[in-house]
C-alpha cells in the first residue's frame, strides 16, 4: 500500500501513487464549496456546500447588491464579450462570470483580512491550497478572456505573469498573492511556454505587437531564453519536470515537451509580427521545427503520457489543433483517447493510467472537447462539454472534479475549466 499524499492542485490534484487501480480504501472527493459570490463591498466570498445564492445577471455579484460598485464593475469589466449563442449560451455566461471573479480578486477569509490578488492575478479556486495563482492556469485564461473579445484582461494576465516570471524566464508551480511561492513544491518546466502560447493566442484574436511588447515584452523574451535553454540538449528535448499531474517525474511527459514546442511555435510567430527578441532573433522557428522531430522520435507511435509508453493521457489533446499541427501519429492516438480516459460518472480521468476511482476531472474533460471541436469530432465535442453542463454544482459553477455517483466535489469554481469551457464553447457547434 502506497502512501497518498493530497496536494491541491489545478488540472489534476497531487496524489502520489496515482497509478491505476481502485482501491475501496480511499475517501470520495468532497465538494469543497458550492460556488462563490461577490460582496457589495467586493469581496469575493467562497459559498459553503449546500449554500444558495442568488446572482445579479452576468455576474456573481449578490442580487441584493446589484446596485453596488462592485456590480458595476463586473459589469464594465465583461462589457463586450462575445460569447456563443448555442445551447451551452449559459454555461460559457456562467464560466466567464466565475472567471472573472477569480481574476484580480479580493479573496475573503473567515476570520482574517482579505486576500488582495493584484490585477491580472488568476486564482486556480477560492479555497485552500487552490488560492494561489498556476502560470498554466493563467495562461489558458489570457486566451479565454482574448477569445471572447475582453482583450484588456487577457493583457493583464499576461502582465502579471511578466511580474511574477523568474529572471531566466521560467516559472515556479504556484504563486502567492504576493508574488511569492507558499512551498516548496518544484518549479515546472511548462510556463514559459505556455506564457508564450497564450502571447501567440492574443496577438492571433487581435492585439498588436506593439500593445504585447509594452504590456509583457522583457517577460516574453525572457520565457523564449528559457526554453531555448531548455532545450538546448543532445536530445533537445526539455528534462522531465512535474506538469499537470503535479507529481515528481523521473521520465519526461508529453505534458512538459508539448507547451515547450507551443511556446517556441508562438515565439517564432511573435518574432515573425515585429517582437524584438534580441540575442534569439531568427532562431526560435528553427529550435521548433528540430523539438518537434525530436518529440516525434521519443513520442511516436503511441504517444502516451512518458516518452516511450502508450498510457494516453490529456496532453494528447496538446499535439494537435486547435494548438499546433499533429505530429505523426498523434491524430490516431488522439481518436481514442476520450474512451480510453473515461470515467465511471461520464467524463474523464487526468490520463488512462491514473487510478480507476470513477472520478472525472473537468480540466482534462474539457480541454478534450475543445480538442474534438478543433480536429472535426463533433459528437464528441457536444458530448462532452454537455456532460460538463448537466454536472455544474447548485448555483452553477464548475467543479474541479465529478465523483462517480455524478455529484460534484473538489473546488468550484476552478479557473482553468472555466477558461477551457469559453474556448470549448466558441468552437463547438
Amino acid at each position: 500500500m502506497r502512501a497518498v499524499a493530497l496536494l491541491p492542485a489545478t488540472g489534476a490534484a497531487v496524489v502520489a501513487g496515482a497509478a491505476a487501480g481502485s482501491h475501496p480504501w480511499r475517501r470520495e472527493p468532497a465538494l469543497r464549496c458550492e460556488g462563490v459570490v461577490i460582496e457589495a463591498d467586493g469581496a469575493v466570498c467562497a459559498l459553503s456546500p449546500g449554500t444558495a445564492a442568488v446572482y445579479g445577471p452576468g455576474t456573481r455579484v449578490r442580487a441584493s447588491a446589484r446596485g453596488s460598485e462592485a456590480a458595476s464593475r463586473q459589469r464594465r469589466r465583461r462589457s463586450g464579450a462575445r460569447l456563443p449563442e448555442s445551447r451551452w449560451a449559459g454555461l460559457a455566461d456562467d464560466a466567464l462570470a466565475d472567471l472573472l471573479a477569480l481574476t484580480g480578486p479580493i479573496l475573503a477569509t473567515q476570520g482574517q483580512p482579505p486576500t488582495v490578488f493584484p490585477t491580472g492575478a488568476v486564482v486556480a479556486g477560492p479555497v485552500g491550497g487552490w488560492r494561489y495563482t498556476w502560470p498554466r492556469d493563467a495562461s489558458f485564461a489570457a486566451a479565454a478572456f482574448s477569445a471572447v473579445g475582453l482583450r484588456d484582461e487577457a493583457l493583464a494576465v499576461l502582465a502579471h505573469l511578466a511580474e511574477v516570471q523568474r529572471p531566466d524566464g521560467g516559472f515556479e508551480a504556484r504563486y502567492t498573492a504576493s508574488g511569492g511561492v507558499p512551498d516548496s513544491r518544484p518549479a515546472q518546466g511548462d510556463g514559459a511556454g505556455w506564457m508564450l502560447w497564450a502571447a501567440g493566442r492574443v496577438m492571433a484574436d487581435g492585439a498588436g505587437i506593439d500593445e504585447l511588447g509594452t504590456v509583457c515584452g522583457a517577460g516574453l523574451v525572457r520565457a523564449v531564453g528559457n526554453l531555448m535553454a531548455l532545450t538546448d540538449t543532445p536530445s533537445h528535448l526539455p528534462p522531465a519536470s512535474p506538469d499537470y499531474w503535479e507529481v515528481p517525474e523521473r521520465v519526461l511527459t508529453l505534458g512538459t515537451a508539448a507547451p515547450v514546442l507551443l511556446g517556441l511555435e508562438a515565439a517564432a510567430a511573435l518574432e515573425g509580427a515585429g517582437l524584438g527578441v534580441g540575442a534569439f532573433a531568427g532562431l526560435s522557428a528553427q529550435r521548433a521545427q528540430t523539438v518537434r522531430a525530436a518529440m516525434e522520435r521519443a513520442f511516436s507511435p503511441d504517444w502516451g503520457r512518458h516518452a516511450g509508453d502508450d498510457d494516453v493521457d490529456a496532453a494528447i489533446a496538446l499535439v494537435g489543433p486547435p494548438f499546433t499541427r499533429a505530429p505523426a501519429g498523434a491524430t490516431a492516438a488522439r481518436r481514442s483517447a476520450a474512451e480510453r480516459m473515461r470515467r465511471a460518472s461520464g467524463g474523464v480521468a487526468p490520463g488512462r493510467s491514473w487510478r480507476d476511482d470513477g472520478v472525472s476531472w473537468t480540466p482534462e474533460t474539457t480541454l478534450l472537447a475543445w480538442s474534438a471541436a478543433a480536429l472535426g469530432l463533433t459528437r464528441e465535442a457536444a458530448g462532452l462539454l454537455d456532460w460538463v453542463d448537466h454536472h455544474r454544482t447548485a448555483v452553477g459553477a464548475l467543479p474541479e472534479k465529478v465523483r462517480a455517483d455524478g455529484t460534484p466535489a473538489g473546488p468550484a469554481p476552478l479557473a482553468w475549466t472555466c477558461a477551457l469551457v469559453l474556448l470549448a464553447a466558441r468552437e463547438t457547434v
